[in-house]
């Protein structure tokens, strides 16, 4: 039963993911329900490092970038198909993830950080340098879109995009959660919560971290090439301090630890930062004063003030009790 539970969920969500696009018919709407796969699918990415591990890692930005940029060049100066570049995106951002784990080998807490955030800076430097390749300064425009056979993602609204997009969040929501029940997800927990006591139970934290800094990686890399198929164009923007702000406040929000919690600061705070796109710096100010008050109100985020509503629910129908069954005794037979 305690299994069935646990699952009885997926087919549900499943299914709203399938009927969003035929709720929310108008262009602006379909851009907005596309955003937010992108982006929840980058927060989950991030999450396993951040909130899971304990990795004050800021190198996420840059595998996305990386992807991005792999998937334009190889679709724009190879003529390789774009479909088997999303793949490889993932694969080269997993390889830039061997080079930005080496500060966690030797650092810990907030010099993590410090370190993984420089080598997404030094990504830019990289574009920049290799102009002739990577465009430089200008970026990369008239990447190919996404098309099945002679249809293209983009017909209908980017409905195409939309379902990759929906397919690429089910998908990543599911692993993570696999992840989060495995021998390896616990091992991130203990390490986590406490390193000495892990360590000394035989778990290894370089490999742990290793693994689950690749992975991460090669999520965030096939995000980043699903941007730049969506949008056509890639630029150094895609390194910048706005997505990583952006990404935080949606991990945070939304609840850093938790599996669902990424998803729903992504769909918070990207209709939020939709419905306020004119107000200038006040975007910025109102999105952070919310986070402020959830985090006040639950450290945990949205998804820690969703368990404490369903455990005062639970609380409040009390236990199921059957009613009494009254044996009659010997005395009280006629």
């Amino acid at each position: 039963m305690a299994n069935f539970r646990t699952w009885a969920g997926w087919p549900l969500y499943a299914l709203v993911l399938g009927l969003l696009p035929l709720v929310f018919t108008d262009p602006h709407s379909r851009l907005l329900l596309i955003l937010i796969t992108m982006y929840g699918v980058l927060a989950l990415s991030w999450n396993l490092t951040l909130g899971f591990a304990g990795i004050f890692n800021f190198a996420q930005i840059g595998f996305f970038g990386i992807g991005a940029y792999t998937a334009a060049i190889l679709s724009t100066r190879t003529g390789i198909d774009p479909w088997l570049a999303i793949p490889i995106s993932g694969v080269s951002a997993v390889l830039a993830s061997l080079v930005a784990f080496l500060p966690v080998l030797r650092l810990r807490g907030i010099y993590v950080g410090l370190a993984t955030y420089v080598f997404s800076q030094l990504c830019i430097y990289l574009v920049l340098g290799q102009a002739g390749l990577t465009g430089g300064s200008n970026g990369i425009v008239g990447i190919p879109r996404l098309t099945l056979g002679e249809t293209s993602l983009r017909a209908d609204g980017r409905l195409g995009y939309y379902f990759l997009g929906a397919a690429l969040l089910f998908a990543v929501t599911l692993l993570v959660r696999l992840l989060t029940r495995s021998t390896l997800g616990m091992s991130l927990l203990a390490l986590r919560d406490n390193e000495p006591l892990a360590t000394s139970r035989g778990v290894s934290r370089v490999r742990q971290h290793l693994i689950v800094f690749m992975i991460g990686a090669g999520v965030a890399g096939v995000a980043g090439s699903f941007n730049a198929f969506l949008n056509g164009v890639v630029s150094t923007d895609i390194f910048g301090f706005g997505y990583l702000t952006l990404l935080l406040s949606m991990i945070f929000l939304g609840g850093s630890g938790s599996v669902y919690g990424p998803v729903a600061g992504a769909v918070v705070v990207t209709i939020v930062s939709d419905a306020l796109q004119d107000a200038g710096p006040w975007r910025d100010i109102v999105i952070a004063a919310l986070i402020v008050v959830v985090l006040w109100a639950a450290p945990k985020g949205l998804a820690g003030l969703a368990r404490q509503a369903l455990t005062v629910f639970r609380r409040d129908r009390g236990p199921v009790t059957a009613e009494p069954v009254h044996v009659q005794t010997s005395k009280e037979m006629p």
